[in-house]
């Protein structure tokens, strides 16, 4: 009866131990990667460790393998870039679609901070189907994106006819994810970069490096927008 019991603790011990040795290897595995990538989002890495904490009480609405996957969202803030292009000249119009109030309020922002650089100009409009661009949001877990734009492109001139940008409430309206209005508005400006034509920057600070939400609008985006509009 001992031995039964001695083997009883000793399987148990042991599964709970790499359950341990599995959540340590996770957290350090996004410290690493939170290194390369110059993350510094502490309120991110408290979010984890609570989410962590849950999943080893068996308290979490999410499984050990929902939690890896969650935490490779975490670390690779990507987002789906529109095809290669630009409007004819340095304005468009755009029509907000979304209701949500806090993807209203980011839009809102990041339109005024673009047309504060004078290198484009937004132009907001009530009647969608006077817009060059549509401004909304989506709700996808199946994609690492916090955002997207996609683009309708005449092949002949290369300009824009259309351009879609979402934001996606999955991630951004999560607190488990870590987003503050900040980088909301970030994620929204990053879209509506490549609304105006400009592609991911990854050898300088940008408002367009893949991450997404970490600057704001960059004297080198500025630059980026007038190069774009007056090359040809």
């Amino acid at each position: 009866m001992n031995v039964i019991k001695s083997i009883f603790l000793w399987s148990w011990r042991t599964i709970w131990g790499l359950v341990w040795l599995s959540m340590v290897a996770i957290v350090c595995g996004l410290g690493l990667l939170f290194y390369f990538q110059k993350e510094s989002d502490s309120q991110m890495l408290q979010t984890l460790a609570q989410e962590v904490q849950l999943m080893v009480n068996g308290q979490s609405e999410v499984s050990l393998e929902e939690g890896v996957d969650t935490i490779k969202h975490l670390t690779t803030d990507t987002v789906n870039t529109a095809d290669h292009g630009r409007w004819e000249s340095n304005t468009a119009t755009i029509y907000i679609e979304t209701q949500n109030p806090t993807f209203v309020a980011a839009y809102q922002t990041a339109i005024a901070n673009w047309n504060a650089t004078g290198a484009f100009t937004f132009v907001v409009t009530t009647d969608p189907s006077q817009a060059d661009i549509i401004a909304t949001e989506m709700n996808d877990g199946n994609t690492q994106a916090a955002g997207e734009a996609n683009s309708t492109t005449n092949l002949l001139t290369n300009y824009y006819s259309s351009v879609t940008v979402r934001l996606n409430s999955y991630y951004l309206l999560n607190e488990q994810y870590g987003y503050d209005m900040d980088r909301i508005v970030h994620t929204a400006e990053h879209e509506l970069g490549h609304a105006i034509g400009l592609d991911h920057k990854e050898n300088q600070t940008s408002v367009m490096e893949s991450a997404g939400s970490n600057h704001g609008i960059q004297q080198a985006d500025i630059d980026a927008v007038v190069q774009l509009y007056t090359t040809y």
